[in-house]
């Protein structure tokens, strides 16, 4: 487990047009686990106790109406699918009594038959669920060749029958504005939200493209981006928020 992560989080009107609170929890472990952008696969617990020990202290920072916040997204070093059933079963607890009403769940594609289980859970009470899927770009050679991310072949079409959200990523070597927007144009165009994440460098992943990121933040389309209610834009790297950008945590 990774223990000095931020796992909790208010994601206010500042950074975003969807005011909600974030929580990363310790999953078992993520099946998956070939991303080379990924340097989280070690924030798992051995035990259901251990995660769910972990998982409640982080729920238990919900606050819900208290906030004027209604959406609470669910985010851990894996998928949905991999926090126990007991750790759900927190979740849609701490929802009901917090009145939140809808839930966002990211995890990988190859979970998506899973999904309408889920959407039933929750629904018993009352709550929607949103499903929220790391593609990182359309690109398919950047994606399958370099990012090891095992959606070969997968259309945004076919993602988009089984999640309304996705994630894309940018600023590795390799990658430019130009295919930035081609990214965008089809997040935007098959996906009710996109998350961008400006990409940071883990070990033995590819190299971040400092000048790359920079020609995307000095140019029109990144300040075209911030005034898209359908576009978060999320840096961890930018630690005095010069781009009043989110962070992730």
């Amino acid at each position: 487990m990774i223990y000095d992560l931020v796992r909790y989080q208010l994601v206010d009107e500042k950074t975003s047009s969807l005011k909600r609170e974030n929580v990363l929890l310790v999953s078992l472990g993520c099946s998956w686990g070939k991303c080379a952008f990924c340097d989280y696969q070690d924030d798992k617990a051995s035990t259901v106790l251990e995660s769910d020990a972990v998982n409640k202290k982080v729920l238990a920072q919900v606050k819900g109406r208290e906030v004027g916040s209604f959406t609470l997204e669910v985010t851990c070093s894996a998928s949905y699918t991999e926090l126990p059933f007991t750790t759900i079963n927190y979740i849609r607890e701490v929802c009901r009594e917090k009145g939140i009403d809808t839930v966002i769940l990211e995890g990988h594609y190859i979970f998506r038959d899973a999904n309408p289980f889920f959407t039933d859970f929750f629904r018993q009470y009352g709550i929607k669920t949103i499903f929220r899927c790391g593609v990182e770009t359309f690109d398919e050679h950047i994606r399958e060749d370099i990012l090891q991310k095992g959606l070969p072949g997968v259309t945004p079409e076919q993602i988009a029958r089984h999640f309304s959200w996705i994630n894309i990523m940018f600023g590795m070597e390799g990658q430019t504005t130009a295919q930035l927007e081609k990214d965008i144009a089809t997040g935007l165009k098959y996906f009710d939200r996109v998350n961008l994440s400006i990409y940071t460098t883990v070990k033995n992943g590819p190299a971040r493209d400092s000048a790359a990121i920079k020609t995307f933040y000095d140019s029109a389309f990144y300040r075209d981006l911030t005034q898209n209610p359908a576009i978060d834009i999320y840096d961890e790297w930018d630690d005095a928020n010069e781009h009043k950008v989110g962070h992730d945590i």
